[in-house]
């Protein structure tokens, strides 16, 4: 006699799923001096890969802020820099052109600025990525919105 049991283990969420997610794009240093150090993360394919992955909204928006921290823990770990930030950008495309037949550039979209203290940065990134990832804004962590992702 053969006897299978099943476990019942609850689908992962969107926002499981959004989490933390590797660095795609470039990421470089525009400015820095000895009071703060800003990068410019080109997260256009990360976008892409977003929504290829069917996660939109606020969900997106977290694991774009979770990887920002990540990513700029890891790129400060060199500067003498008070202060750090990563400013995240991405392509947006217009209407497919019938000439090319190819989506169009409609500019660069600068979606949100993340600034913390490169010290405490490098401390405690990581726990501040995971909270990222669940919505909540880590004291010591700004987020400054300035635009938008593209709609669902």
């Amino acid at each position: 006699m053969v006897v299978l049991a099943a476990l019942l283990v609850p689908a992962p969420s969107r926002a499981d799923l959004a989490g933390l997610r590797p660095l795609i794009g470039s990421v470089v240093l525009a400015r820095n001096t000895n009071k703060r150090a800003l990068f410019i993360w080109d997260a256009t394919q990360y976008v892409i890969q977003l929504r290829s992955d069917k996660i939109f909204g606020d969900d997106a928006l977290h694991a774009i802020e979770a990887t920002a921290a990540t990513a700029l823990a890891d790129k400060s770990k060199i500067l003498k820099s008070t202060s750090v930030a990563l400013r995240i950008t991405y392509a947006r495309t217009g209407a497919v052109s019938p000439v090319y037949g190819s989506p169009t550039f409609a500019g660069i979209e600068a979606v949100l600025t993340l600034s913390a203290d490169r010290a405490a940065l490098g401390q405690h990134g990581p726990e501040w990525a995971t909270s990222l990832a669940r919505g909540t804004v880590p004291a010591g962590v700004a987020v400054d919105i300035t635009g938008t992702l593209p709609p669902q």
